[in-house]
C-alpha cells in the first residue's frame, strides 16, 4: 500500500483478508482520494484523530469470516487522547465518554455485575467483536468533520465482506448512522439488532432496555460459537 503515504502506517498490521478488501480497485481508488485529503489537512496543521497507525485498528483482530459481532459507531472521538480506532472505545486511563457509560449501564442491567471504570474495549475486539466506525477519521474538536471525505464507501466494503464471508454473526446497529447500513446485511444468515444510539441525547428512547448483550450470546451459543465475555473481569477469570 505504498501509494498511500498517510494511511500506510495504519494498514501495515491488519489481517490480510481485510487488506484484500481494501485492495479491490474501487475501494483502493477511494482510499487514495481520502489519503490525499488527509495529507492536505495535516499539511495545513490540522490535528486529526485517531493517530495514523490506529485508523484501521478494528481490522487487526479477526478476519471477516471470524467476526462474531459487529458494533457500528459513527465517527471517532474528537478530543485529545480519546480515539483509538475502535468504535466507542478509549485508551485505558481516559475518562469514559457518555455514550460508553450508557453502554456499560445497559450491559450491567442486562447481564449483571458492576459498571466498568475503564473505557478500553480491546478485550471485546480480541474476542471477535468488530468495533467499526462508519467514518474512520475526524478533525480535533469537530465532530462529523470528515463525514464527506468518502469513508462510507470504504466501510460499506468492509461490512459487505463480513456479510459475504461470515457464516453468521450479529450486527448491533445503534442509531441512524448504523441503521443506514441494514440493507447491506443478509438477515437470513445474520442476526440484526437495532436500538437507539447510546448517546445521552437518545439512549432513553430505546437503547436502555434493549438487552442486546444477552441476545448476542444466546444467538452465538445456539449456533455452537463461543460467546462474548463482555465483562473484562469475567474474561480474565475464564482464562485461569
Amino acid at each position: 500500500m505504498t501509494a498511500l503515504p498517510y494511511l500506510s502506517p495504519a494498514l501495515a498490521p491488519i489481517h490480510p483478508d481485510w487488506e484484500t478488501v481494501l485492495r479491490a480497485p474501487a475501494v483502493f481508488r477511494r482510499l487514495a482520494a481520502i489519503d490525499r485529503q488527509l495529507n492536505e489537512l495535516a499539511a495545513q496543521g490540522k490535528t486529526l484523530f485517531p493517530a495514523r497507525e490506529n485508523i484501521f485498528n478494528a481490522l487487526r483482530f479477526a478476519a471477516p469470516a471470524d467476526v462474531k459481532v459487529v458494533i457500528l459507531g459513527q465517527d471517532p472521538y474528537h478530543g485529545d487522547g480519546e480515539a483509538m480506532g475502535l468504535s466507542f472505545s478509549v485508551p485505558s486511563g481516559v475518562r469514559v465518554p457518555p455514550s460508553l457509560r450508557n453502554i456499560y449501564k445497559e450491559l450491567a442491567a442486562d447481564l449483571g455485575g458492576g459498571q466498568a471504570a475503564d473505557g478500553d474495549l480491546t478485550h471485546w475486539a480480541s474476542q471477535g467483536v468488530l468495533l467499526l466506525n462508519s467514518v474512520l477519521t475526524v478533525e480535533k474538536d469537530k465532530a462529523g468533520s470528515h463525514g464527506k471525505l468518502g469513508w462510507q464507501e470504504v466501510t460499506d466494503a468492509l461490512i459487505d465482506a463480513v456479510n459475504r464471508q461470515n457464516p453468521g454473526c450479529v450486527f448491533l446497529l445503534w442509531g441512524n448512522w448504523a441503521q443506514g447500513k441494514a440493507d447491506r446485511i443478509d438477515a437470513a444468515r445474520h442476526l440484526v439488532l437495532t436500538a437507539a444510539h447510546p448517546s445521552p441525547l437518545s439512549a432513553s428512547r430505546g437503547f436502555h432496555g434493549c438487552r442486546h448483550f444477552s441476545q448476542v450470546n444466546a444467538w452465538l451459543a445456539a449456533r455452537g460459537r463461543a460467546t462474548v465475555q463482555w465483562n473484562r473481569q469475567a474474561l480474565q477469570n475464564s482464562l485461569f
